[in-house]
């Protein structure tokens, strides 16, 4: 194969003809640069190949750069999100170069969403590790993310809500019903069933003091 034409395009793309076929391909300038292409060089399919590959690599990052702009990542989400649209071995080289420049952390975003789930979202500890675990973060990343919330969330925090944005739910302590919605709308929230009935019983034994 004969690269027949290699000129600029627009901005910073080439097109290039292989063997004056009418066909052309456009590529970015760091990829002609990179690979070394000039007009008349003669390509194997094997080095041709490679070319290709080298362009969807680069789109491939892009990609992922403008993904990671919007809101982190963790490595197998990324992956998931590449592999629709990029051969498994560009979506491989593009997760480690992220991860090797410290683009994607897995470590460090288990502990950002740590605190957005419990922290913001009030998640308890389950639902928390669920939702992580939904974002391809491994289980010992996000076990020791979720460690400095374990007595917090036990404690202070299901106790807000059932005082703050459930209380609605444990005013009348003889509305067993309208308690038992209460109840398991924390339970989605992710909180276990003990730790609730102890949190909703401090409240109630607290209104009646205050009665």
């Amino acid at each position: 194969m004969t690269i027949t034409t290699l000129a600029a395009h627009k901005g910073n793309t080439w097109k290039l003809e292989l063997d004056d076929s009418g066909e052309l391909y456009f590529l970015h300038v760091s990829v002609v640069q990179r690979c070394g292409l000039q007009k008349g060089m003669t390509l194997t399919p094997q080095q041709w190949e490679q070319v290709q590959t080298t362009e969807l690599a680069r789109k491939a990052y892009q990609y992922a750069c403008f993904l990671l702009d919007r809101r982190g990542y963790s490595y197998q989400e990324m992956f998931r999100k590449l592999e629709p649209k990029y051969p498994q071995s560009v979506c491989y080289a593009t997760v480690d170069r992220l991860a090797k420049f410290g683009q994607i952390n897995d470590r460090a975003y288990a502990e950002q969403l740590a605190h957005h789930y419990v922290e913001v979202k009030h998640f308890g500890l389950r639902r928390a590790r669920q939702e992580m675990y939904r974002r391809g973060l491994l289980d010992e990343h996000i076990t020791e993310a979720l460690e400095p919330y374990e007595d917090e969330v036990t404690g202070g925090i299901l106790e807000e809500l059932v005082a703050g944005k459930y209380r609605k739910y444990f005013l009348d302590p003889d509305d067993r019903r309208t308690i038992e919605k209460g109840k398991a709308a924390l339970v989605r929230q992710g909180y276990r069933f003990s730790e609730i009935n102890a949190a909703v019983q401090a409240f109630l034994e607290e209104m009646e003091n205050v009665e």
